[in-house]
């Protein structure tokens, strides 16, 4: 039987970070319902809102470092548009936190600033986003990588990912530091080990299993991907259809150029400009509709197989191999219409300005084609990372 390790992670972040706690509670959960059964760790969150008791130090955040320090194996330091209270050794108490972690050889750090404006602008400090910037530029100088992100949906993608990564480069190599020895007869273990380990696998069986619906994870799995195939379908067909038309009125531009008369030229070109604005607002619509169904569920489809291929290679299904076949054309699938999306957003960028309506119409073609090639990227690398650590993907 695998010993389960224990990995302890410590949040140091200022009041102003709300949505990214409940962000990490959630990726915590799900890493420990996939990634973490399968290789036998399981994660927790400590905070010192909730994992501290009342004690005299020298500050408060004092107490914080004598009670965390030695319980935790990985921080993650956040901020936005605080840096914090400070203390009497550092410009925050989260500085102090980071600080301390950095300079510790037994911690590990994933350190994340928000770059998202607020919706109360008169939430802004100059003079506090003047320390934030203060700290990066020290981090930097000292070599340590942070991580900037612009949206709690944003953040949840890149934890997930740099968490389960860092799990498997930096702490999984240290199993046999973190496993318990236990002295017994070697020659009495070898005669009985086989009988043994059937005991221990029925003494320890895992309740959750019980809950495990093997029709329903694969229907859940193919959901996903049926909506997301719908949605990119869409999406090609609008964007044929405004390369069709563009090229139309492309050659309709050309003809309306070679008007000698100026006034009339010039009156032909932006009517034709107007009309052109409009199509691309038509266009932008139907790409506009199409991406929260296409965003939630591409996310949704690397972890949903993941749970199906980690169930098929664990009992030895039969169709285990035609379903790696499938998440295989999902990621190929996947790469080519993340390359097709920058040729056409790099396309978009290049057309020239026009008028006022033209211009604008092409700036928010411009945002929602960015958005859709952002989210196609982001959910390839979650599908990558799910595929990789099922072992999907060789």
């Amino acid at each position: 039987m695998n010993e389960v390790k224990k990995i302890k992670i410590f949040i140091s972040c200022p009041r102003d970070i709300v949505s990214e706690l409940d962000s990490i509670e959630l990726v915590v959960n799900d890493l420990n319902k996939t990634i973490g059964r399968h290789q036998s760790y399981v994660l927790e969150m400590l905070n010192w809102k909730t994992d501290t008791y009342c004690q005299i130090g020298v500050d408060p955040q004092d107490v914080i470092n004598n009670q965390m320090d030695d319980r935790y194996d990985i921080l993650i330091g956040i901020m936005w548009l605080r840096l914090g209270t400070p203390t009497k050794r550092d410009k925050s108490g989260t500085v102090e936190e980071i600080n301390r972690a950095i300079r510790s050889k037994e911690k590990e750090q994933l350190i994340y600033f928000k770059t998202e404006p607020p919706l109360d602008l008169t939430k802004i400090n100059p003079e506090e986003l003047q320390k934030i910037n203060s700290f990066k530029k020290d981090l930097s100088d000292r070599g340590v990588l942070f991580h900037e992100f612009n949206s709690a949906k944003n953040f949840e993608s890149l934890f997930r990912m740099q968490l389960a990564n860092l799990i498997f480069d930096k702490l999984l190599s240290k199993q046999n530091n973190l496993n318990v020895s236990v002295v017994v007869n070697d020659a009495e273990v070898d005669k009985y080990s086989h009988i043994s380990s059937l005991i221990e696998e029925v003494d320890n069986f895992d309740e959750k299993v019980l809950e495990l619906d093997v029709f329903s994870s694969v229907d859940i799995a193919c959901s996903h991907l049926n909506l997301v195939t719908n949605s990119l379908n869409v999406i090609t067909e609008a964007m044929t259809d405004w390369t069709e038309l563009l090229n139309k009125r492309t050659i309709e531009l050309t003809k309306i150029n070679y008007i000698k008369d100026q006034r009339l030229r010039v009156s032909r070109q932006e009517t034709f400009f107007n009309l052109l604005a409009n199509e691309l607002t038509n266009f932008s619509t139907r790409i506009s509709n199409e991406i929260p169904c296409f965003s939630n569920n591409f996310r949704m489809v690397g972890s949903s197989f993941f749970n199906v291929i980690l169930i098929a290679r664990k009992y030895n299904f039969e169709d285990l191999e035609s379903m790696l076949e499938l998440a295989h054309s999902l990621k190929l699938g996947s790469e080519a219409s993340l390359e097709s999306l920058a040729v056409f957003l790099k396309s978009m960028i290049d057309l020239p300005p026009a008028n006022f309506k033209f211009n604008k119409a092409k700036r928010e073609a411009e945002v929602i084609i960015k958005n859709l090639t952002k989210e196609t990227l982001e959910g390839l690398k979650l599908l990558n990372e799910s595929l990789v650590n099922s072992g999907g993907i060789i």
